[in-house]
């Protein structure tokens, strides 16, 4: 059809298919040895030509690229598979994300080869060869490539070897769906205030009209309060219609009506005149839809952009990400089979659904070598606990801290019909909490719960690369809030400082920056550390509900309350939920309640009895002059700390003694252990396997190398940075989204996820230089700059609005500095004056996280002691901190 040599490294040719036409691209890279600014331009160049195809066309992209991908998939598992050759170089990273931001995949990655099948060039000395030729596959057509491999055996008189893929078109094709989909109640229009006082006045009504009889059953009685609200409900909000264009208004609706009634009048028309008119008419409410369709989808795309910022602003992660995913218009599908335990394909919806509900009730059926059970001791309840009834107020209260956006569980309730007005919930809930209180019985409906399945990594033909969340009945959800605002307060004062998962005034950050520490400073003072990640299976699923009890009781939880939990959990169902069926129901055995509020705090609880007692016997590091630190955790997130090798040994194998009795398993696989300034090659065993010992380990989302340095964590953020500003792409190509909310966007989704932890990160200038570029390349492509357009920095940083990332850095850590420097005994805080008990090495220092704060302030004209005081005021702190910006 059409040819078009584009450069000296580029060039385009298109080809008629009966199917679809075909665009091929060849291309020639530059070399690994290239300056960047010739890369740059040659991508630049790549991207200009894939922006000018026709979208319809199957693009197939071949060529020497010079880049090496390898086969480290991770984060980037839409572009490439784990089959590909080498170490992935900076032309490999540049052709990844070149991948990701036009929607293709790299076919010699895809399909497992023999390493002769892979290597596409030979050196001229016969020594070296690698992967460095690629063909590429639009996305939407990767069925479509059935191999990709190299042919050695081909005589082509050059140093590559021909590289060749096989393609069969074809059209795939999507069944209809027949099952019976939930139907959600329209909670929007509660936003109109009309209809939300007209929905409060309704339900009160019918609540004060409900026939009430004195001796009626729990059950009864949640019955006809059901009835009320869900009644109420289907009048006043009616139900959600899905649309593929949730953004077309009512107005917009209109128009397109109107201009059907054109087409049908066009259409009718008898006359020569009469079909001039009406064409006119017809294309001019054509063009007012069109118009009206652009700002429909402008408007809805800018009020997500600030959802999604008020999201970010608020710590809403759930709301973050859903936002985005609207606007990135990102869905999951599986119509994949999947396999029974013999590994045979199931393709009949029945058979999936008995496999779904066999396997999820194997995981949570109790194990038949129950626990050894401990002695039971009589603790008394903490007095500062009511047992009291739930009031009024309090209801009302749990009422108004429910999250809007959950999925309803299956009495179809959701949290914005009760947040209408929670004085009337709270009317209406409280005789069925009083008598819930007073019976310890609950609805059915309370305790069943849908499992819904969510793909994790791997083969999702295989049950277990699935994960389950349950959605739970929102009422029961507030009486659960009242008793965890009542008990959560008290227990909060006798958990362990060292633990920081569900906790107020803790996060990740403290315990990243106290483990960087104390690697560099042990590091630096030559002493011995020893690390353990330990990882359990299945942690919140597997423990056992005898171990939770006892918790709950040694913390001094009133009797009256561990019987109302206790009867929560006394029948507890599940239903798998897939492609619209339920399963039959089956017994969850054991494991905490998913998605029930007390679940973490519980966990907690018997996470931290467990501590205790492993940690009776001081065998973690130095922690000043009397004291030690055994671990730091988050959650089941465990980093134990030893500063000898048999002291690790004995701790291990007694936490593992200490989980097995609460029925929870270490993961020897995922447990990874990591020596600092130690020769040794001395293993350590668990359950008869050697735990790995590793140089880098991802803790809390972090990397934490050997050396305490922070690049690994940076090349890691960027991976990460760059594999959610691609899947953003349908955002940074959209016609219809201003600049400010495109960048408004790249701040929360983009620049979040690149800078998570940098108040932990040595900064240096290379380091700094890595964020600066990856962030100038987002901009320039939020911006649209393309070849051969260019511009200086300084004038894309003006554009944005955009500071230096060095600046921001500096900004949020001294934020963190000055948290953590006015609390009061947390280990954080400690860190900051932590030295080990040895000897420096000869010679000059080296850099770390402390000295670079410390010569910091000290160009301020500042010392350490000082700033401890200066931090206790926030507005001396806050005009300190400015201070150190430069000028």
């Amino acid at each position: 059809m059409d040819w078009k040599p584009i450069s000296e490294r580029i060039i385009m040719v298109r080809l008629r298919n009966k199917v679809r036409n075909i665009t091929i691209i060849q291309c020639y890279a530059p070399t690994e040895e290239a300056t960047e600014d010739d890369k740059d331009n040659f991508y630049e160049q790549l991207n200009e030509v894939m922006r000018t195809t026709k979208k319809q066309d199957i693009k197939i992209i071949l060529g020497d690229f010079n880049a090496k991908v390898g086969s480290d998939n991770e984060g980037v598992e839409l572009v490439m598979g784990r089959h590909g050759a080498g170490t992935r170089n900076d032309n490999g990273s540049r052709l990844i994300e070149f991948c990701g931001m036009n929607e293709l995949v790299i076919g010699g990655t895809i399909f497992p080869h023999k390493n002769c099948h892979k290597l596409t060039w030979t050196s001229p000395d016969g020594q070296t060869q690698n992967q460095i030729d690629h063909i590429l596959m639009c996305k939407k057509w990767r069925s479509s490539l059935l191999d990709t491999r190299s042919k050695t055996g081909a005589d082509c008189g050059s140093d590559h070897n021909l590289v060749i893929a096989e393609v069969r078109l074809k059209i795939a094709t999507i069944k209809s769906f027949y099952g019976q989909r939930q139907k959600f109640y329209d909670v929007e229009k509660l936003k109109e205030k009309d209809t939300a006082r007209d929905f409060n006045l309704e339900l009160r009504n019918r609540f004060q009209t409900l026939d009430r009889e004195t001796d009626e059953t729990v059950e009864n009685r949640w019955g006809k309060l059901k009835k009320i609200i869900k009644d109420t409900s289907e009048q006043k909000l009616g139900y959600k219609t899905k649309t593929k264009k949730p953004w077309i208004s009512s107005e917009t609706n209109t128009k397109i009506e109107e201009r059907r009634q054109l087409k049908k009048i066009r259409d009718n028309a008898k006359t020569r005149d009469q079909k001039t008119k009406a064409n006119k008419d017809y294309y001019d409410r054509h063009r007012e839809v069109k118009r009206s369709f652009r700002n429909d989808k402008r408007k809805w795309a800018e009020n997500l952009a600030k959802e999604a910022q008020k999201a970010a602003n608020t710590g809403n992660i759930k709301e973050l990400y859903n936002t985005t995913k609207q606007l990135a218009n990102k869905q999951f599908r599986s119509k994949k089979p999947i396999k029974d335990k013999n590994g045979n394909a199931l393709y009949n919806d029945r058979e999936q659904i008995k496999r779904w509900q066999e396997y999820f009730k194997e995981l949570f059926e109790k194990n038949s070598d129950e626990n050894l059970r401990e002695n039971e001791t009589d603790v008394p309840g903490d007095a500062r606990i009511s047992c009291d009834p739930p009031t009024k107020s309090e209801i009302c209260k749990a009422v108004k801290e429910m999250k809007n956006g959950k999925s309803p569980g299956i009495d179809h309730i959701p949290a914005e019909v009760l947040k209408c007005n929670p004085d009337t919930t709270s009317d209406i809930l409280f005789e069925l909490f009083k008598q819930i209180w007073e019976t310890e019985e609950f609805p059915e409906d309370w305790k069943k719960g849908l499992l819904i399945k969510l793909p994790k990594k791997g083969d999702l033909s295989q049950c277990q690369n699935w994960r389950g969340i349950t959605l739970l009945s929102i009422p029961s959800k507030v009486l659960m809030r009242v008793i965890l605002n009542r008990i959560k307060t008290v227990i909060d004062t006798k958990l362990r400082r060292e633990q920081h998962g569900f906790r107020a005034e803790r996060s990740c950050t403290d315990l990243i920056n106290t483990l960087r520490i104390i690697v560099e400073q042990s590091t630096e003072y030559q002493t011995h550390l020893f690390l353990t990640f330990v990882d359990f299976e299945r942690a919140f699923d597997s423990v056992s509900r005898e171990a939770m009890w006892k918790a709950l009781k040694d913390f001094g939880v009133p009797r009256k309350i561990i019987n109302l939990i206790k009867s929560m959990y006394n029948g507890y169902k599940c239903q798998v939920l897939h492609e619209g069926q339920l399963s039959d129901p089956f017994n969850v055995e054991i494991g905490t309640r998913q998605g029930c509020l007390l679940s973490p705090l519980i966990f907690l609880l018997v996470l931290d009895r467990i501590m205790t007692k492993v940690t009776k016997i001081k065998r973690g590091i130095q922690w000043g002059l009397m004291n030690r630190l055994e671990d730091i955790d988050f959650a089941d997130d465990i980093c134990l700390l030893s500063q000898n090798l048999n002291d690790m040994k004995n701790k291990i194998e007694d936490l593992r003694k200490e989980s097995a009795k609460a029925g929870l398993k270490i993961n020897v696989k995922k447990t990874k252990r990591m020596d600092i300034n130690c020769r040794g090659n001395e293993d350590i065993m668990l359950d008869g396997e050697i735990i790995e010992k590793v140089e880098s380990f991802q803790y809390l989302g972090s990397v934490v190398t050997t050396n305490g340095g922070a690049d690994e964590d940076v090349t890691q953020r960027i991976l990460k940075a760059r594999r959610a500003f691609i899947q953003l792409n349908p955002i940074w190509k959209s016609a219809q989204l201003r600049r400010r909310t495109k960048l408004r966007i790249f701040q929360k989704n983009g620049k979040s996820i690149l800078l998570y932890g940098c108040q932990t990160w040595k900064v240096t200038k290379t380091l700094t230089g890595k964020l600066q570029t990856f962030i100038n390349s987002c901009l320039r492509r939020i911006l649209n700059i393309r070849w051969p357009e260019k511009i200086t920095n300084i004038e894309l940083w003006n554009r944005c609005n955009e500071d230096q990332v060095e600046h921001v850095i500096r900004d949020r850590k001294y934020g963190w500095i000055g948290h953590t420097l006015r609390r009061k005994d947390t280990i954080s805080k400690e860190a900051l004056d932590w030295n080990p008990q040895g000897r420096r090495g000869i010679g000059r220092p080296r850099q770390t996280w402390k000295r670079t704060v410390e010569r910091e302030i000290a160009e301020a004209g500042k010392s350490w002691g000082e700033v401890k005081g200066l931090a206790q005021n926030r507005v001396r702190w806050r005009s300190f901190v400015e201070a150190l910006r430069p000028p």
